[in-house]
């Protein structure tokens, strides 16, 4: 990994044409792969992957499944049936990727190295079924280079990356459904008006077979359980094991994706695949680890990658069904992220907030900026030194308060290291 870090600094520069080049010299590892679905959106991607993985599973299939970013190791990246790679399998497939890098003299990013390396890794491990959960935008990303995938999915689109895909939602669309493929299944998860008017006009001249939420299948509560329903299916299932009412719609799109994949599916199996499934740091609640020793035992303690607008939303809506009970922020964001965006979703969620400096991230905003812009919200918020001196400081000023550790995926990734 630092071979390769060294050679490909992680700059994003979206292009097709360089990892064509790598994976022709190492004879298309990427078409050898059977039964791709390519995973697409801006919110919902990572949690919509991993309950259709499960519900494949519990079907009697094997799933290998490819996503990004990782929140400990890389190794989280490329899960080969129920596993994440071994270190060894890994280093074999990146030394031979880089190898082939030196050897064509060809300059490739980061992410095109590791996504060649995880091609590999597919071509010697291969499953019935392979997810691939699209890094950014879609037309240009290193998984649109499948060619027949069997069913691509569409997780709701809104802003995020805008210095890549474009400052309109339209844009951001665009350069998203570049990753649609004639004759597939496309399973279009909930959008808005704005977003599902362009996907129309993206797929006008796409033969492929639409599933819309909304029209072909529907989510919603009712009484403490999860209904789904579309043309050929009621099912009447437990509430999923991720937290936020933005999981059913993930849930229901999975369920969709898998509907359309398997032709039938058990309700029974259904149920265990959606109530097994795991997802770190997407409103996870900590139970144990060594975090809990900074805090009360009538603190809960959350965690939360969101870093958009939309993910702010969802971390907002959920923190809103907590009755009786504080609820304290531990923040810390990238400076590619809008603060403001954000934190305009917590003004009357939160009772005060923490901002701290994500560790070992030289990008990360200036807590004291952080705390200022939640300030001007009417959120009471200081500046702490890090993680565990949050929670220290929390515990003291409310014993039995909610605490959300928020604001980006690498601080995630910190904060799990830590407990």
């Amino acid at each position: 990994m630092d071979r390769l870090l060294t050679l490909h600094p992680k700059k994003i520069d979206l292009s097709l044409e360089r990892i064509k080049v790598l994976l022709k010299e190492l004879n298309n590892p990427q078409d050898k792969i059977k039964n791709v679905i390519n995973c697409v959106g801006t919110k919902g991607k990572g949690s919509t992957c991993a309950f259709l993985k499960s519900i494949l599973e519990h079907h009697g299939k094997t799933v290998n499944m490819y996503v990004s970013p990782h929140l400990q190791t890389f190794n989280e990246r490329i899960i080969l049936k129920d596993k994440e790679i071994s270190d060894q399998l890994l280093n074999e497939v990146l030394t031979k990727t880089m190898d082939q890098i030196e050897k064509s003299k060809i300059t490739v990013t980061f992410f095109e190295a590791t996504s060649t390396a995880m091609y590999l890794a597919f071509e010697k491990s291969p499953a019935d079924y392979t997810i691939l959960e699209c890094g950014l935008g879609g037309r240009l990303d290193t998984t649109a280079v499948v060619n027949e995938p069997i069913a691509q999915i569409i997780t709701p689109i809104s802003y995020d990356h805008m210095e890549f895909l474009g400052d309109t939602l339209e844009k951001i669309t665009h350069e998203k459904c570049g990753i649609l493929k004639q004759d597939t299944q496309i399973i279009i998860g909930k959008q808005s008006p704005t977003v599902l008017k362009q996907i129309d006009k993206e797929t006008a001249k796409n033969s492929s077979a639409k599933f819309i939420f909304g029209e072909d299948f529907q989510v919603s509560k009712e009484n403490g359980r999860f209904i789904y329903q579309d043309d050929q299916s009621l099912f009447d299932l437990d509430l999923p094991s991720l937290n936020g009412d933005h999981q059913l719609i993930n849930a229901g799109t999975a369920i969709a994706a898998a509907q359309k994949i398997l032709k039938k599916l058990d309700p029974q199996k259904v149920n265990k695949a959606i109530t097994h499934t795991k997802h770190r740091a997407r409103l996870e609640r900590i139970t144990k680890g060594k975090l809990l020793e900074y805090i009360n035992p009538n603190n809960q303690l959350y965690l939360d990658g969101a870093h958009n607008e939309a993910a702010a939303e969802a971390v907002s809506k959920f923190l809103e069904t907590i009755k009786n009970k504080k609820i304290y922020m531990v923040l810390g964001m990238l400076n590619t992220k809008d603060a403001k965006v954000f934190l305009k979703h917590f003004s009357s969620t939160i009772t005060a907030l923490k901002t701290i400096h994500i560790p070992h991230q030289d990008n990360s905003q200036d807590p004291k900026i952080l705390a200022k812009v939640a300030n001007e919200f009417g959120i009471k918020a200081d500046q702490s030194q890090g993680i565990t001196e949050a929670l220290h400081e929390i515990a003291n000023e409310d014993s039995n308060a909610v605490i959300i550790i928020t604001g980006s995926l690498y601080l995630m990734g910190e904060v799990l290291n830590l407990n």
